[in-house]
């Protein structure tokens, strides 16, 4: 009687436990999830919130033909040679092109907090030109095409400055070159890849 009675009350304590835990998970997944949405009040993107006449507006324009079209081209004649010359020097590997640091980085812990999620809402839209993957997709390094006189604008260019410092402080290999003076194939595969980690 007295083992039955232990074994209700272990019971009872491990379903508590497990109880507690799963509520903490979804008040803390359910915190994150507001944190992020607080991104989409970038200044780069509008994302309001949709009303059911919003909804029937844009299910309207889809199916006006003309309404939408493609860009002629996905990269720009340079932005493509570059491509090809990074693909030529790097077989081996993945190359992405135009990725938002949205798509690069997540947040840690520190990065939730209110002051620091305010300044990567300010470059969290902003796109590096490449990211070379390995088969596994694993992020090797992030490569941007450059030009000495690429923008006039210094908010930009202050944009632009902040995003390189976040990519190195997230300790990715970081490379950019103008595009109209590249590195050889040889030199490009070197800055690329770390010698551990080169195919033959």
């Amino acid at each position: 009687m007295e083992e039955l009675g232990v074994g209700a009350w272990v019971f009872a304590l491990a379903l508590v436990a497990f109880t507690t835990v799963t509520i903490i998970g979804f008040i803390r997944r359910d915190r994150q999830i507001k944190k992020m949405q607080t991104l989409m009040d970038a200044d780069t993107v509008s994302l309001p919130g949709w009303t059911e006449g919003e909804t029937v507006r844009l299910l309207s324009s889809a199916e006006q033909p003309g309404f939408y079209t493609l860009r002629p081209r996905f990269l720009s004649k340079i932005e493509t040679f570059a491509f090809h010359h990074v693909k030529s020097a790097i077989p081996n590997y993945e190359v992405l092109a135009h990725v938002r640091l949205l798509d690069l980085f997540q947040l840690t812990a520190e990065g939730e907090n209110e002051k620091w999620l305010e300044a990567f809402r300010l470059i969290a839209y902003l796109d590096v030109t490449f990211v070379v993957c390995d088969g596994d997709m694993v992020i090797i390094a992030v490569i941007d095409l450059e030009s000495p006189n690429a923008t006039t604008n210094e908010r930009l260019a202050r944009l632009q400055q902040a995003k390189k410092h976040a990519l190195r402080t997230a300790h990715v290999r970081y490379i950019s070159f103008d595009p109209m003076h590249p590195p050889s194939e040889q030199e490009l595969r070197l800055m690329v890849l770390a010698p551990e980690t080169m195919v033959a």
